[in-house]
């Protein structure tokens, strides 16, 4: 088991050094999700997994950082493909949890 986080933290360390040295942004290398708030309306989340939950209230997306909740009101999916979700409604928190 130590061997496999040895492992883990060597191929993070090789990303990171990767990611700094030819200026690709870390999101790519890295697989981050990279989140954007436009106003209070719109949130885009790049890099997901998959979505936890969703309703016209509260939306839980699962992230490699972890799961992403947003609450709002009249929330839906404005855009959703394999790399990208965006999210439009009045948002009122997001947080990771």
């Amino acid at each position: 088991m130590k061997k496999n986080k040895a492992t883990n933290k060597f191929i993070k360390s090789i990303k990171d050094g990767l990611s700094e040295g030819i200026e690709i942004p870390s999101e790519i290398v890295l697989n981050v999700p990279l989140i954007t708030v436009i106003g209070r309306s719109k949130i885009i989340i790049e890099n997901f997994k998959n979505i936890v939950q969703y309703s016209n209230e509260i939306i839980k997306v699962n992230t490699s950082s972890g799961i992403f909740k947003i609450v709002g009101k009249n929330l839906f999916l404005k855009e959703l493909n394999k790399n990208k979700i965006s999210i439009k409604g009045i948002l009122i928190q997001f947080e990771f949890i």
